[in-house]
């Protein structure tokens, strides 16, 4: 049912089709389910395990649930304003052009600091191995469901790449960092509020393939980058301020990465 420009609604009771597994959706509707449908079942989709929603001009919102789903993609959704929770099997999750979304759902304690639980105790989310954010302006840090660190449990994200996020401003809030100790792959890409690396990467234990292009605010790389052992290839790209410091031999920052193996540097 993807790039069915006239399609109103889906068919009745399409969340009870257990079979049911891969499903590419456009829709005109604000809502995937009506809303009687929605208060009946709470777990619907069951079995699906591949969802694309895709140049849905009024949709608000998505369905909760789907406990088997392990690949979310959405894209071109201008009115989608959250996402589903409850999502325990997710493996990659992607989202491109949706202005309205939040993708954020997490709380914070009384002390003030973020969790990624909700008010109930449970668990919004299972961390995707793959996390993809492009065209998102209401994104400005990496959502609280990510695990702050040090912790002594490993997280399951391997590949972050975020793009044309224009109000990205840093990965986490100053004196925070986040337990991502299985992030293998970090590409930043055409931020133009991104003007600061974090300290706390020393917790980026696997990080072996950053890549930052075309963040011209940014202008140091951050000292603890020069604890990340498994670093092989670093790539700067777009941020001239930040490829004079680290020119090798020269550069105010080349001590940091002296220790990579590949570095591509470009104004």
């Amino acid at each position: 049912m993807g790039g069915c420009d006239s399609l109103e609604e889906l068919p009745r009771n399409i969340g009870k089709m257990i079979s049911l597994n891969y499903l590419i959706v456009s829709t005109h509707q604000m809502a995937l389910l009506s809303h009687k449908e929605r208060e009946v079942r709470r777990r619907c989709f069951n079995s699906l395990r591949f969802l694309l929603i895709i140049e849905c001009d009024c949709l608000e919102s998505l369905v909760e649930g789907m406990p088997s789903l392990k690949t979310l993609i959405i894209a071109n959704c201008p009115c989608l304003s959250s996402l589903p929770k409850h999502l325990l099997a997710l493996q990659t999750l992607v989202i491109m052009n949706c202005e309205s979304l939040e993708v954020d759902f997490g709380n914070r304690n009384s002390n003030g600091e973020r969790e990624g639980k909700e008010e109930d105790g449970t668990r919004g989310f299972e961390i995707p191995q793959l996390l993809i954010f492009i065209e998102l302006p209401k994104l400005e840090i990496l959502p609280k469901w990510l695990p702050l660190g040090p912790t002594t449990s490993n997280t399951t994200l391997v590949s972050l790449f975020i793009s044309e996020c224009d109000n990205f401003r840093a990965l986490w809030e100053e004196g925070e960092s986040l337990s991502l100790t299985s992030l293998n792959t970090l590409e930043n890409e055409d931020y133009p509020c991104f003007s600061v690396q974090p300290e706390g990467m020393d917790h980026l234990t696997d990080l072996t393939q950053p890549k930052i292009t075309n963040c011209p605010q940014l202008l140091a790389l951050p000292e603890k980058i020069t604890h990340l052992s498994a670093l092989t290839h670093l790539t700067i790209r777009g941020c001239p301020e930040l490829a004079k410091r680290c020119k090798r031999g020269t550069g105010q920052d080349w001590y940091k990465i002296a220790h990579d193996q590949h570095i591509v540097l470009g104004e």
